[in-house]
Formats: C-alpha cells, structure tokens, sequence
C-alpha cells in the first residue's frame, strides 16, 4: 500500500492498480488499431512524454469501451465500472466493521482473437499453388497477405476460419502421416 500523506490521497492509487490492466489494454488495442501516430505524443522541456489532446481523447474512449464491457461477477453480468464500484462498496464495508473479511473480485476478460501469430505465419506462407489448391480466390489472399505485411489486424470471418481450421487439421495429420511412413521405412531398412 502506498504511504499516508496529507497532500495525496494513496487508497485511491491502490484501488486504481487493480484494474490497471483495462488502462494497459486499452493502450495496446490502440497501438494495434494504428490509431496512434508518432505526432499523437508531445515531449516536455523535462522529458516527460504526454498524449496530444486527441490522442488523448481517443484513449479515453476506448477506456471507456473497456470499462462497460460485460463479465461474470458474482453469477450475474455486469460491467468492469459496476465491479469496481461493488468492490469498493466493500471496503468502505470492510473499513466500517460490516464485513470482517476483504475478498476483492475481479472477473477475467474474455478475449477472441482469430488472427494469432500461427495463422499469421501460416497465411504468409501460402504460395499460389496452396490457394489453387485450398480454393482460396487469388484477390482474398492478396488482400490477406498485404494486411499482415502492414502490421494491420485481420479478419478472418467464420467461414474463411473454418476453411484454415480444417486446413491445418488435413496439414497435421499429412505431417504425421509423413512421418509414420519415414518412421516405418526406417524401422524396414534395420
């Protein structure tokens, strides 16, 4: 916990660490998003780095969407806000002697990502017999390829995710098909 001190008011900065992580989260979602320009931050006569008013802005906003997104807390959906509130509505309880224990509760965020680093990789490394094959349209793959080569996050809609899904399974088991043949082969020579 941080130090008593009359100018500050510690209890708050203790509270806030525990959902730092929406702040860093929301950050992240921001430089993924490309939505920060190296314009975006202003350097101080002390060399402090600061965000631009819009910038700013759009970090608020996207605090704000992380803040209300939905989560299991306590059987019942509520939002990051409602969580914070109801765990600091216990401590001033636990603080006034109502409540002997203090248990904060914090749900885990669900995240979806369709467009992991394998996928990536595994995207990138289509060569134009593979889409031939794969039945992938010529323009799909491009457009695919091009967003990854940008640093851009992908879509991979459910259909397309299926596709690779079951790709990849026909991969896998190819590769161990493939090697119980070398495996077999080189059990015969012995």
């Amino acid at each position: 916990m941080h130090e008593i001190n009359d100018s500050k008011t510690p209890l708050v900065y203790d509270l806030q660490e525990l959902y730092r992580w929406l702040i860093d989260l929301s950050v992240i979602q921001l430089l993924e998003d490309k939505k920060l320009k190296k314009s975006d931050f202003i350097v101080t006569e002390n060399y402090n780095i600061r965000l631009r008013e819009s910038a700013s802005r759009l970090l608020l906003e996207k605090i704000v969407l992380n803040f209300n997104k939905i989560a299991e807390f306590k059987g019942r959906s509520h939002t990051y806000d409602n969580v914070m509130l109801e765990n600091i509505r216990l401590l001033a309880k636990f603080l006034e002697n109502d409540e002997e224990v203090l248990n904060f509760e914090i749900p885990e965020i669900k995240f979806y990502r369709n467009d992991d680093i394998e996928i990536r990789k595994w995207i990138m490394s289509l060569t134009s017999e593979d889409r031939k094959r794969l039945n992938i349209n010529k323009s799909t793959l491009w457009y695919r390829q091009k967003a990854i080569r940008g640093g851009k996050k992908i879509k991979l809609y459910k259909q397309y995710q299926k596709d690779i899904e079951s790709i990849k399974a026909l991969d896998a088991h190819n590769n161990r098909c493939v090697v119980l043949k070398s495996h077999s082969e080189y059990i015969k020579d012995k």
